[in-house]
């Protein structure tokens, strides 16, 4: 038995060899940088909190929704109604579904036009307003798909994308309609997705840790170790039965 045992140990081990080795340095990594800071929360301003001096002259809902009646005839719902702060003016942020999608649109506090969409130019302003310390923008570019693994991977499109030249390199995705932060993406969020992609062994989306390549590579894990710790109980002193002299 002793001898199995060790050759299982031995063989499992040498074939998992590279994968524990990935599962160790992902989650070493995962635990000396506290998760806020690689998603960049530390680079970019809260949104802004509602200001009731500012909300004079409001439109009623009732006038918000005729509107939207307009703008999405036929078959639509509403999902949320609410009033944000944007660089200083209140605004109705509406979240809806229309032909199956999800949409969201900034509509003025009088609730009788909506905010046109950004172009590039106030993409990158409205990106220079979430940083805490804008550097230089080397790109705007207007994301319309999504390829697998892509760093970003949210259910809004098109969004903006504008990147910066600083020393994190972050990229921020920008809601075209509302001028929201979707996301953020940095260096160390890049070397996470990478490293998060070995842990789960999901090397097309990267999101997904149900599939039977990590089962069976977990299960084979558990076996190393567990064939470990019955070879080494089987042959240290402390569990060896003595023999009588």
């Amino acid at each position: 038995m002793k001898i199995f045992f060790r050759k299982l140990h031995r063989w499992l081990g040498l074939l998992m060899a590279v994968q524990i080795i990935a599962w160790m340095a992902s989650g070493l990594y995962f635990s000396i940088f506290p998760i806020d800071e690689i998603r960049g929360a530390h680079l970019t301003r809260a949104p802004e909190p509602l200001d009731a001096s500012k909300l004079t002259g409001m439109g009623s809902p009732s006038q918000v929704m005729k509107l939207l009646n307009r703008q999405f005839p036929g078959d639509w719902s509403l999902s949320s109604l609410k009033l944000i702060m944007v660089a200083g003016q209140a605004f109705w942020r509406v979240e809806a579904r229309s032909e199956g999608q999800k949409v969201t649109r900034l509509i003025e506090a009088d609730g009788q036009s909506i905010v046109p969409r950004l172009d590039a130019d106030q993409a990158e302003k409205r990106a220079r307003g979430w940083l805490l310390d804008a550097g230089q923008v080397s790109s705007v570019e207007l994301i319309t798909e999504i390829a697998a693994g892509a760093e970003y991977r949210g259910s809004v499109l098109p969004v903006w994308k504008v990147s910066f030249d600083q020393a994190e390199a972050v990229n921020l995705y920008i809601d075209p309609w509302t001028g929201e932060l979707l996301a953020r993406r940095t260096k160390r969020w890049r070397i996470f997705d990478f490293l998060w992609m070995l842990h789960i062994m999901d090397f097309d989306t990267r999101d997904d840790f149900n599939h039977p390549l990590l089962q069976i590579s977990s299960m084979l894990g558990l076996i190393i170790a567990l064939s470990g710790v019955i070879f080494w109980a089987m042959t240290t002193r402390l569990f060896r039965r003595r023999r009588p002299s």
